[in-house]
């Protein structure tokens, strides 16, 4: 899966009671593209004791965080009520920028 198709299916992820779906994705040049590879992981209550430095080199050793699913839900959300913003790859390369500046 790339870093667009899991923005893309952020719907399908509801978090359940016991933790929490996130985003991990492999930089490109240090930044993160819509073709970088991504995992969405459930993180269990427990797992955020672990920085999640740790927990990412055990569960997807060279990836790095991107964003918790519910995150890129409300995000998504908001674009897509927004009409200024209307392309599908616009919302996508805006949500990057978002979790690259301002996460």
């Amino acid at each position: 899966m790339n870093l667009k198709e899991a923005i893309l299916e952020n719907k399908n992820y509801v978090d359940p009671d016991e933790g929490m779906y996130v985003v991990f994705a492999k930089k490109v040049n240090n930044t993160f593209e819509p073709s970088s590879d991504a995992r969405i992981l459930l993180l269990r209550h427990e797992d955020f004791e672990t920085p999640i430095a740790d927990f990412t080199k055990i569960h997807c050793p060279g990836f790095d965080y991107f964003l918790e699913m519910n995150i890129i839900q409300d995000f998504w959300g908001d674009l897509k009520a927004n009409q200024k913003i209307s392309q599908e790859a616009k919302w996508i390369k805006r949500l990057i920028q978002y979790a690259e500046n301002d996460a």
